[in-house]
């Protein structure tokens, strides 16, 4: 089953400033309210926004969660400020995605849509597609493949499964021991994946 999680319908041109509201809105409500508890109305009123601005932009109310967990992850996703060092690289990129998840209402949004997709299978299937994509088109892909290249890791690393190691343990915190994240573990993270940096010894002369 294919789901569109892209606003569509006919209307007016669309708002930037009030789909970032509603967007916003939707994330509070969901980490605040669970997924059961909040509705396209809740949404609408908590953006100061006509329930016609919501239905006219997101077709459903899937369709609007989906999108607001897909905007969240993107902009916890940015591509961080290179240095040239792929391990710190690395673990800043890893304790943003971590600040991400703890800082604001992205995690309890995450947390409670998941809990609620075991019971909707079009919501499971949007959350699927947008988890799937964050993992493939984030921010830390290009790092570990540079880390591969570099030979950090095994030539023949899977960068997939080095990227399920990374953000595996975030999320298993989040939704499992519910608890937040915490992005000071990141250097750790990528310590246990790469092997802790090698000591130069200095001798006395």
């Amino acid at each position: 089953m294919s789901t569109d999680i892209s606003p569509t319908g006919p209307g007016r041109p669309r708002d930037e400033d009030a789909t970032a509201a509603i967007l916003t809105a939707t994330l509070r409500l969901l980490a605040a309210q669970g997924y059961g508890g909040t509705s396209t109305a809740d949404v609408a009123a908590a953006a100061r926004a006509s329930k016609a601005t919501v239905y006219r932009r997101w077709p459903s109310k899937v369709a609007l969660v989906a999108e607001a967990i897909q905007q969240g992850l993107r902009e916890a996703h940015e591509a961080p400020v290179l240095t040239g060092d792929v391990r710190a690289d690395l673990a800043e990129a890893l304790a943003a995605k971590m600040r991400a998840l703890s800082d604001g209402p992205l995690g309890g949004a995450i947390r409670a849509v998941i809990s609620h997709a075991a019971h909707e299978p079009e919501l499971s299937a949007a959350m699927t597609m947008i988890l799937a994509g964050a993992r493939e088109h984030g921010a830390l892909r290009p790092l570990v493949e540079e880390a591969r290249r570099q030979g950090l890791v095994a030539p023949d690393a899977d960068v997939g499964l080095l990227l399920d190691l990374l953000l595996g343990a975030p999320f298993f915190q989040l939704l499992v021991r519910q608890v937040r994240p915490d992005p000071s573990s990141a250097k750790a993270l990528v310590d246990l994946l790469l092997g802790p940096t090698a000591k130069v010894e200095q001798h006395a002369t």
